[in-house]
C-alpha cells in the first residue's frame, strides 16, 4: 500500500514539473497573436466577443494548450472573498487575456485587466503575461500587452 502511495506521489510531482516546463517552454503571446490573426482572417469582423472567445478556445484546444474561460476573479477582504470580475481567458497557468470587440483598446479595458492581474498576483498566481485583445471592426486585431 505504501508503495502505491509513493508511486502516485512521484507521478504527481513529475506531472506537475512536466506541466510547468510545458507552460514555460513556448511563446504564449506569440501563439495568441498568430491565433487571433488567423481567426480574423478566416472569420472576419462582425461577431460578438463570445464567438471570438470560442474560436480562440478551439484554436488552443486543437494544439493541446491548457486554458480556462470565464474565470471568476476574487480579492480577499478579511476572511471574505469578494468577486471583482470574470477573466475572459487564462492560458498556460500564467497568462490572462481580456477580449474585446470594437475600434481600439480603451483605457478602461487596460484598467479592467490590471485589476485582474493585481487580484491574481495577490492570490499567489505567477502572471507572466496579460493582454487586452481587441477584434477590431476593420478586420484587424490589436493586442495591448501589459508589462507584468
Amino acid at each position: 500500500m505504501k508503495f502505491v502511495r509513493l508511486t502516485n506521489c512521484i507521478l504527481h510531482v513529475m506531472l506537475k514539473k512536466l506541466k510547468r516546463s510545458f507552460c514555460d517552454s513556448f511563446d504564449v503571446m506569440g501563439t495568441i497573436r498568430v491565433a487571433c490573426d488567423e481567426i480574423m482572417r478566416e472569420h472576419h469582423t462582425g461577431h460578438t466577443e463570445c464567438v471570438y472567445e470560442k474560436l480562440l478556445s478551439l484554436y488552443l484546444y486543437e494544439r493541446c494548450i491548457p486554458f480556462l474561460t470565464q474565470v471568476d476573479c476574487f480579492i480577499k477582504k478579511g476572511e471574505t472573498h469578494v468577486l471583482v470580475g470574470r477573466i475572459d481567458m487564462e492560458i498556460a497557468h500564467n497568462t490572462i487575456l481580456e477580449l474585446k470587440v470594437g475600434t481600439h483598446v480603451k483605457t478602461q479595458d487596460i484598467q479592467q485587466l490590471l485589476k485582474y492581474v493585481n487580484a491574481k498576483k495577490a492570490s499567489g498566481m505567477n502572471i507572466k503575461h496579460a493582454a487586452v485583445v481587441c477584434f477590431k471592426t476593420n478586420n484587424t486585431v490589436e493586442v495591448a500587452e501589459l508589462c507584468v
